[in-house]
């Protein structure tokens, strides 16, 4: 299957699953077809799905059947309302296609430190040519130098990191974008991540509702994630343990304490 039906084919999905239902004519206007070839489309689908869509004359559209079952696209409602978050944050980029009209407003991207462009490029073309990089990098404590080996973007917190191996201290650590001052080409070879230990080792961490908040909140937090044993537990790597440490034992602005405790 060709990479243009397989779209259409997840797009058709979407509008079954997550909308009302599909018309040749949607199709077509997405995917700036003409209409009989929308239908052929359709048509395709249905041959190969025939237990997935009804026709529905009243309004003249196909539906989801009772026996829908997804081949294309997901049917987690988290992967579904990420896209949607995606597809937002996608059209500040480039025009991308967009298979819903329900808008996601994210709070999220009001909270962005500044990016220097030619800075954020010069990272990002290291990591892709794997080359090294003399930064100039502005730390709580002081300001300093260091060359590194870039490997990995991480988010988190709000902001945008990236892992790398430091010839200086012959570790691997985290440094904050905004907080790269300097970023030049170096000559020294280049180290992948292939070593980084912490970066290829997952763990497991478990947490619990602080017991020291009022029980209506944490049977909240409980009914949040489905937690019928009271236990919360979360698969990360070891090097970004410490962000999931952050999020979870952060102070909750309206209780005063911290929602979650570590539980072992």
């Amino acid at each position: 299957m060709n990479r243009d039906t397989s779209r259409r084919f997840a797009y058709i999905e979407t509008c079954l699953y997550w909308g009302g239902g599909i018309t040749a004519r949607q199709l077509g206007e997405t995917f700036e077809i003409a209409r009989p070839n929308a239908q052929a489309s359709i048509t395709a689908y249905r041959e190969l799905h025939p237990n997935n869509l009804r026709y529905n004359p009243s309004l003249k559209r196909h539906e989801a059947s009772d026996t829908f079952e997804a081949h294309y696209i997901s049917d987690k409602p988290e992967f579904y309302l990420n896209y949607l978050r995606g597809n937002h944050l996608t059209s500040r980029f480039w025009k991308d296609e967009d298979w819903s009209e329900l808008p996601i407003h994210d709070v999220d991207t009001l909270f962005r430190p500044y990016l220097q462009t030619n800075i954020i490029r010069t990272i990002v073309s290291a990591i892709q040519t794997q080359q090294a990089l003399y930064l100039c990098y502005h730390a709580k404590a002081q300001t300093h130098y260091l060359t590194v080996a870039p490997n990995q973007l991480v988010y988190a917190s709000r902001r945008y990191h990236v892992r790398a191996y430091s010839y200086d201290t012959n570790k691997y650590i985290d440094l904050v974008l905004s907080r790269i001052m300097e970023a030049s080409f170096s000559e020294e070879d280049w180290v992948s991540s292939d070593e980084d230990k912490e970066w290829n080792t997952y763990i497991d961490l478990h947490f619990k509702p602080n017991p020291e908040l009022p029980e209506q909140l944490r049977n909240t937090l409980l009914l949040d994630f489905r937690l019928e044993k009271g236990i919360y537990s979360i698969t990360t790597r070891k090097a970004l343990r410490g962000y999931v440490l952050r999020e979870m034992e952060r102070v909750d602005w309206q209780a005063q304490t911290v929602l979650w405790k570590p539980h072992t």
